[in-house]
């Protein structure tokens, strides 16, 4: 760029003879003793620029501002007019007691080009590697078949796009969120029942335990290949974000902002570059495949969060319903900590202890669980639960009677 334009704006509210005019306003800039005005140029240190200033009453006697026009017309003088406009700013900001309102900023706007470029490739490489961990390490083949055909009627769906990754509508913070939050992957109620079973120190399994204390996927999966702690990448990726926010809405952003990102980047894309070259040696069981694609469902919005907390709850109360029945005491009993709650569920029926249309409805939220997170993470999926909501409570209270008639 040849040419750099600079606009302030300061609003001045007082009743006194301050700043009443465009040259008192002149003078008021020249307290600083580098600052020289002289028609339509100002001067620093050597260097000179073109000079405007509008000047005009809002409020008679009490309230007036001035529009400064700053303008560079030689690149190489470009560091004496960023001192000079800094200058300018903190003068103006005594003048009114607040920074000057920045109307126009062709420094700042190149700088933010420069940057943006930077941020946008550290962006999409860590969307490359958390779609390369959900695609190749969770799997999308074996999701596909999560909701089965007689309830696949009942969940409207609205897709726009297909084969568009939902990671690349994700906001720049929430990405941080699918590696760094912590979560828990016990079932508490289990842990519960067992450690109130247990009659000795040894009858209690050490790993079940540690799958109570919160853990994120960087430091389940990642930490292990990369010598890089969740702490150290964190805050660098937040410090970013707030980077972004500046370069996104504008704001004004300096030469020191520019080379925090440069410094920043480099040290999150080192990381997370170690991490994508490493992720063949990554291990993911089972159940853990489904522990990460939950944890992801959650954070695509509020309502998915609510009703995945919400199934989670009968799926103990599920559990909790076959530890208090007769079914898992004497000979041939189950145990109420293998399978699923599903299978669970049947079992029960076929027992006595639920009724086919409580199985019927158990299944149809199962199916509706699934599809949220074994889908809504590669496919921009929206699904109505409103409808479920009710159903969900009136499962929930039924339950809680069974046990507490149970356990009578």
């Amino acid at each position: 760029m040849d040419v750099y334009k600079v606009e302030y704006l300061s609003i001045i509210n007082s009743k006194e003879d301050f700043c009443k005019s465009i040259s008192s306003f002149n003078n008021f800039l020249q307290s600083y003793d580098n600052i020289k005005i002289s028609g339509s140029k100002i001067k620093f240190e050597g260097a000179s620029f073109s000079y405007h200033v509008m000047y005009e009453e809002i409020a008679e006697n009490t309230q007036r501002f001035f529009h400064a026009k700053f303008v560079c017309e030689d690149a190489a003088q470009l560091d004496k007019f960023k001192a000079m406009l800094r200058s300018v700013r903190t003068l103006l900001s005594k003048a009114s007691g607040k920074p000057p309102e920045v109307l126009w900023d062709d420094v700042s706007g190149e700088i933010s080009r420069k940057a943006y470029p930077i941020i946008h490739e550290l962006e999409n490489l860590m969307r490359k590697l958390i779609t390369k961990f959900m695609f190749i390490k969770i799997g999308l083949a074996w999701t596909k078949d999560a909701v089965p055909k007689e309830v696949s009627e009942s969940i409207k769906t609205k897709r726009e796009g297909a084969g568009n990754n939902f990671l690349y509508e994700v906001d720049f913070i929430q990405l941080s969120n699918f590696l760094f939050r912590e979560y828990s992957t016990a079932n508490s109620r289990k842990l519960v029942d067992k450690l109130g079973a247990a009659k000795k120190i040894e009858e209690l399994d050490l790993s079940e335990l540690q799958e109570l204390v919160p853990r994120s996927n960087w430091e389940r999966y990642f930490s292990p290949i990369v010598d890089c702690k969740m702490e150290y990448l964190q805050p660098r990726w937040e410090k970013l974000y707030a980077l972004r926010c500046l370069v996104a809405h504008n704001n004004l952003i300096s030469d020191a902002d520019y080379e925090e990102v440069c410094t920043l980047s480099q040290e999150v894309k080192d990381k997370l570059s170690q991490a994508l070259e490493g992720l063949d040696k990554v291990k993911v069981s089972t159940e853990q495949k489904e522990d990460v694609a939950e944890n992801i469902a959650t954070e695509i919005n509020s309502s998915y969060a609510e009703f995945i907390f919400g199934w989670n709850h009968i799926a103990e109360l599920i559990y909790h319903l076959a530890a208090v029945t007769d079914l898992v005491k004497g000979e041939g009993a189950i145990d109420q900590r293998s399978g699923s709650p599903m299978q669970l569920a049947k079992i029960l029926c076929l027992n006595g202890v639920l009724k086919d249309a409580e199985v019927v409805s158990i299944s149809e939220l199962a199916a509706i669980r699934n599809h949220i997170v074994h889908r809504s993470a590669f496919e921009r999926t929206q699904i109505d639960l409103s409808k479920f909501t009710f159903k969900m409570y009136e499962l929930r209270s039924i339950l809680s009677s069974y046990i507490e008639n149970y356990s009578k």
